[in-house]
C-alpha cells in the first residue's frame, strides 16, 4: 500500500514544483528594470500589479488535497475490501449451500438407488422363488403323470400278458383235450375191433371170481413193477412247485389200450387239488405198453398216486 501511494504522490509533486518554478521565473523577469529604470514595474507605461504565490501555502493545499485523495482511496479501498469480503462470504456461503445441496442430492440419489436396488433384488428373489416353485410343481406333476402312465402301462401289459397266457393255456388245454379225445376215439375204435376179434375178452372190468385164472402166469411183482412204471410216467408230467402236494394222495382209475394208449382216467378219492393236477398229468403222460400177458390185469388199474 505504501509503495503504491508513493508512486501516486511523486509525479504530481514533481509537476507542481516545475510549474511553480516557471511561474516564479516569469514573474521575476517582468520586474527586472532596464538600463534607465523607466519600465520597472510597468509594461508600456502601464503598471502591473505583482501577484505573489506562497509556495508553502500551495504545498499545504496540495498536501490537504493529496491527503483527501488518500483518505478517499483508503475509504474506497475499505469499501472495496468490505465488498470483496461480502462477495467472498456470499460466494463461500453459496459454495457451502451448493456443496450441501449436492451432498443432499447425492445422499438422496444414493438412498433412492439403494431402495431401487433393494426393491429390484426383492422382486428378482420373489420371481425366482415363484419360478422355482412353479418348476417344482410342474416337475412333480410330470413325475406323477409319468408314474401313473407307467403304472397303467405296466398294469395293461400285465393284464394283456396274463390274458394271453390264459388264452394260450386254454388253447393248449383245449388242443390237448381235443387230441386226447381223438386218441380215445381212435383207441375206442381199435378196442371195439379188437373186442370183436377176440370175442369180448378185452372189454369191461376183470372178473373178480375168475381173477386167479386170469392172472395165470402173472406174478404180483410184475404187476407192481408195471404200476410203478405208470406212476413214473405220470410223475414226469406232474408239476409240484415247492413240494406243495407233499404227503397228499389221489386214487386214480386208469383204462388203457393194449399198446398203452390212455383210454380214460378218473379220480376215486383223495386231495381235490392234487387229483385235478394228477388227472391233467396222466392225460399228458406216455404210458408204457404192457406185455400181452399183463394186459388183462392192467387194462383197468387203480393207482394211489403220490407226488415225488
Amino acid at each position: 500500500m505504501s509503495n503504491k501511494l508513493r508512486s501516486k504522490l511523486s509525479l504530481p509533486v514533481i509537476i507542481s514544483i516545475i510549474l511553480h518554478g516557471i511561474l516564479i521565473i516569469v514573474l521575476g523577469y517582468q520586474f527586472i528594470p532596464d538600463d534607465n529604470g523607466e519600465n520597472y514595474g510597468s509594461i508600456n507605461g502601464n503598471s502591473i500589479d505583482a501577484i505573489m504565490i506562497d509556495p508553502s501555502v500551495m504545498t499545504e493545499q496540495y498536501q490537504r488535497q493529496l491527503q483527501a485523495q488518500v483518505n478517499q482511496e483508503k475509504a474506497n479501498q475499505q469499501r472495496q475490501e468490505q465488498l470483496d469480503k461480502q462477495v467472498k462470504e456470499l460466494a463461500e456461503k453459496a459454495e457451502a449451500e451448493k456443496a450441501a445441496a449436492e451432498k443432499a442430492a447425492a445422499e438422496k440419489a444414493a438412498a433412492e438407488k439403494a431402495a431401487a436396488e433393494k426393491a429390484a433384488a426383492e422382486k428378482a428373489a420373489a420371481e425366482k422363488a415363484a419360478a422355482e416353485k412353479a418348476a417344482a410343481e410342474k416337475a412333480a406333476a410330470e413325475k406323477a403323470a409319468a408314474e401313473k402312465a407307467a403304472a397303467e402301462k405296466a398294469a395293461a401289459e400285465k393284464a394283456a400278458a396274463e390274458k394271453a397266457a390264459a388264452e394260450k393255456a386254454a388253447a393248449e388245454k383245449a388242443a390237448a383235450e381235443k387230441a386226447a379225445a381223438a386218441k380215445r376215439a381212435e383207441q375206442a375204435k381199435k378196442d371195439k375191433a379188437l373186442n370183436e376179434l377176440l370175442g369180448g375178452l378185452t372189454s369191461g372190468s376183470p372178473d373178480v371170481s375168475g381173477g386167479a385164472a386170469s392172472r395165470k402166469g402173472v406174478s404180483d411183482g410184475e404187476l407192481n413193477k408195471y404200476r410203478s412204471l405208470v406212476q413214473n410216467a405220470i410223475s414226469n408230467k406232474f408239476i409240484n412247485p415247492q413240494n406243495l402236494y407233499r404227503g397228499k394222495t389221489c386214487t386214480l382209475q386208469i383204462q388203457i389200450a393194449p399198446d398203452g394208449l390212455l383210454l380214460n382216467v378218473t379220480s376215486k378219492g383223495g386231495d381235490a387239488d392234487l387229483c385235478r393236477e394228477a388227472l391233467a398229468a396222466t392225460k399228458l403222460a406216455v404210458i408204457p405198453k404192457p406185455s400181452s400177458k399183463l394186459y388183462n390185469e392192467v387194462k383197468t388199474m387203480t393207482i394211489d398216486f403220490q407226488p415225488k
